[in-house]
């Protein structure tokens, strides 16, 4: 049975957590990380991070507006962040460090681990990075209706 619940209720046992340099998994709602990560279906394990984010990392942070997000960094300069989802287009700036929660350090697939460092995962991040890719991949996606 699947129990929904609010993740501010469980934010300071999160960090607790993840500062004692342990690792805290959480299944992901929404769409925003498809196709790499299925809600219903993949969990990811969080970390503190280890110094500042990588271009290419995904965080778990807490926007401002009390929003708990997992974004990819597409942008990273000293603390500060561009931050956004692989089914998106539209990158939000203004992240920072006092944002970031988690860094995530593995992936599930259901209860298999997925490589993050196989030839599947590096051609899917080589290719998702750029935004030309992704906006051919929507404007596909558009014309021969998936979802229709």
């Amino acid at each position: 049975m699947n129990k929904e619940f609010n993740l501010s209720e469980y934010d300071e046992t999160i960090r607790l957590v993840l500062e004692s340099g342990g690792e805290f998994r959480i299944y992901p709602k929404g769409t925003s990380m498809l196709p790499l990560i299925r809600a219903g279906r993949d969990s990811v394990c969080l970390e503190k991070p280890k110094g500042s984010l990588k271009k290419g990392d995904i965080a778990f942070y807490l926007r401002d507006s009390g929003e708990y997000i997992l974004h990819r960094a597409v942008k990273a300069e000293n603390g500060h962040y561009t931050m956004c989802g692989d089914n998106q287009l539209i990158p939000e700036k203004g992240i920072e460090d006092r944002h970031i929660i988690g860094v995530v350090t593995k992936i599930y697939r259901g209860d298999k681990l997925l490589n993050r460092k196989g030839f599947k995962n590096r051609a899917y991040l080589l290719l998702w990075k750029s935004f030309l890719i992704r906006r051919i991949y929507f404007k596909l996606r558009q014309v021969f209706g998936k979802g229709r």
